[in-house]
């Protein structure tokens, strides 16, 4: 038990702790609480296992259990993070310790999304921006879950920097070299008490991490993107006098996916891997894009007006060429592999 701790945080969880609490007694547990004022300190106090901190004029669960987590002071301990509503499930805590006796991360895998239709539809379009803008994720099937576990020494925490709800992703991104992942699958159940902390505010701070984690690749990659533009339309317009019209759109097609390579490279990727590697993926990524941008804006066009279907053709191509370039052309992302 020294070292298993458990990380809580909460705002006005109160109905909550008091039937999690008593589960718990097995474990380290901290509980983080932003002051909710609502008799958690109280009754924390009947527990000698339990360690509360309060926060007073601080609010957000990324920070809260930030702040958790560096109040613990055994530098090899287990940390697993959970939430107070039993929305994730106590009784695979012990799971969750076993898996970090032989990996550095455990990442809890929700079975069943037992929440609105609503819900549903901004989880999956959180998780598939994650997997395209924070290819690390890639390493789990839910980089959505809230819960989760880690060995302290294997995560370079100086670098974690809290922001908003999904502060798994920062300990993914933050994760040592060589350091293996393992899941564990759970069933997401219904809060007992109390209400979503969801909103407006949480959607915005959630775009505004995976951009950081992403730092902001995707806009460069847009950026190079228009740039190829001029390049395209530069190049076909100096060559036209000269040479037959197909040649000109093949030689300013290609011409532009050389320069957007050679930016893309230097700026974007910063020379991740090297440039005999990444060109000829690129190129094809390029094409494949290209094929994709016309083939969805000519079946578009048969029944939206054409240049709105353009405009479709030209986002899902742009959507296809950042991923393949992210995860295939510059790709060096470690392989975590489970431990047995």
């Amino acid at each position: 038990m020294m070292k298993n701790y458990i990380v809580i945080p909460t705002y006005k969880e109160v109905d909550n702790l008091r039937e999690l609490l008593p589960i718990l007694t097995r474990y380290n547990v901290i509980i983080v609480d932003d002051n909710s004022l609502d008799g958690t300190e109280k009754l924390c106090k009947k527990y000698k296992n339990v360690k509360l901190i309060v926060r007073k004029g601080k609010r957000g669960l990324a920070s809260a259990v930030i702040d958790g987590v560096l109040s613990i002071k055994e530098k090899d301990a287990k940390v697993v993070v959970m939430d107070a509503d039993f929305q994730h499930d106590p009784k695979k805590l012990p799971d969750f310790f076993n898996a970090l006796d032989k990996n550095g991360f455990v990442c809890g895998a929700r079975n069943r999304l037992n929440m609105p239709f609503y819900r549903k539809i901004i989880s999956k379009t959180a998780k598939g921006l994650a997997k395209i803008l924070v290819p690390e994720t890639n390493a789990v099937s839910d980089p959505m879950s809230g819960y989760f576990g880690f060995r302290l020494n294997a995560v370079n925490l100086d670098k974690v920097k809290p922001i908003g709800y999904k502060i798994m992703l920062e300990f993914i991104v933050n994760l040592k070299p060589n350091e293996s992942i393992k899941e564990v699958k759970y069933d997401f159940r219904e809060r007992k008490f109390g209400s979503s902390k969801l909103g407006f505010k949480v959607i915005i701070d959630y775009i505004k991490q995976v951009l950081r984690l992403n730092n902001y690749r995707v806009l460069i990659f847009a950026l190079v993107g228009l740039s190829g533009v001029l390049v395209n339309e530069g190049i076909a317009f100096l060559l036209h006098p000269y040479l037959p019209l197909y040649l000109v759109f093949l030689v300013s097609a290609e011409s532009s996916v050389l320069t957007n390579f050679m930016l893309n490279h230097n700026f974007t990727f910063h020379r991740r891997v090297k440039f005999t590697k990444a060109l000829p993926r690129y190129n094809l990524i390029a094409l494949a894009g290209l094929l994709i941008n016309v083939g969805v804006a000519l079946y578009l066009s048969m029944f939206i007006e054409y240049l709105l279907a353009n405009f479709f053709g030209i986002l899902i191509a742009f959507i296809f060429n950042y991923s393949l370039s992210e995860t295939v052309a510059w790709s060096n992302i470690t392989n975590y592999h489970e431990k047995n």
